[in-house]
């Protein structure tokens, strides 16, 4: 199961005011501190936005799921995971049976398109599996 994700491209109202602020402030750092500054802060910006500016590729196999976005492709064996946390744009898969404040660092968040119910489906569907082929 192959599915694609690209906030940027969903909401372009949220977008276009984003990347104006973005650019007032660049312009404002441009003028206060120089052109060192405003590198240096759009180098920030685009490392700390590239999730939301440009798409994420997932896909889904019988033992892995397979994460592509712009700078790395993470591949994570579904038998790490014991449980999944929906939340409102996407899905937490957690190595831990319970939850903990480790969730966010160790697990991964998958981000979920408008059609969401067949991947969540399959994804809780195959956790369970690699879980009781684990034990």
């Amino acid at each position: 199961m192959k599915w694609s994700v690209h906030p940027a491209k969903k909401n372009q109202t949220k977008t276009f005011l984003s990347l104006l602020f973005i650019i007032i402030f660049l312009i404002a750092v441009l003028i206060f501190y120089g052109i060192y500054w405003t590198i240096l802060g759009f180098a920030i910006l685009f490392i700390s936005l590239y999730s939301y500016y440009f798409p994420t590729h997932y896909e889904l196999t019988d033992d892995e799921i397979i994460i592509k976005n712009i700078f790395v492709t993470q591949h994570r064996r579904l038998g790490e995971f014991t449980k999944v946390y929906l939340g409102k744009n996407g899905i937490l898969l957690s190595p831990f049976k319970h939850r903990t404040i480790l969730n966010r660092f160790r697990g991964v968040f998958l981000l979920l398109p408008e059609n969401r119910e067949s991947i969540i489906k399959q994804l809780k569907k195959q956790i369970e599996k690699s879980e009781d082929n684990n034990r």
